[in-house]
């Protein structure tokens, strides 16, 4: 009898999060935050998950607790409310920049008033 050859080698898929393994605080604070921009905070809340969420990561590296990808999803969030939130901000200045050229350069006429009235 032959013997069946041997599968290559595969590395061992590391094992999920443990249950009783502690998220890191922050990473929980900057996926709060960054979930907090898509109900309305925009910038507030973007700028707090940025910072919560670098703090965080930098944190899991050192102490490898969980809650890296809760971190990175602040983070995501946080940047693309800044995003956003600077696009708003520059469509209002040329919405109105916009009506300022064009009553500028577009005079209508004078009224004139009305004797008697």
């Amino acid at each position: 009898m032959q013997t069946p050859p041997a599968l290559p080698y595969q590395p061992p898929t590391p094992a999920p999060a443990q249950s009783g393994q502690r998220y890191n605080p922050w990473a929980i604070v900057s996926a709060s935050f960054g979930a907090s921009t898509i109900l309305g905070t925009w910038c507030l809340g973007g700028l707090v998950a940025i910072v919560t969420g670098h703090v965080a990561r930098n944190q899991i590296k050192k102490t490898g607790e969980a809650g890296d990808g809760l971190a990175l999803a602040g983070l995501i969030a946080g940047y693309v409310s800044i995003g956003l939130f600077l696009l708003l901000i520059l469509a209002y200045i040329s919405f109105f920049g916009f009506f300022l050229i064009l009553a500028i350069t577009h005079p209508g006429p004078a009224p004139t008033p009305t004797p008697g009235l």
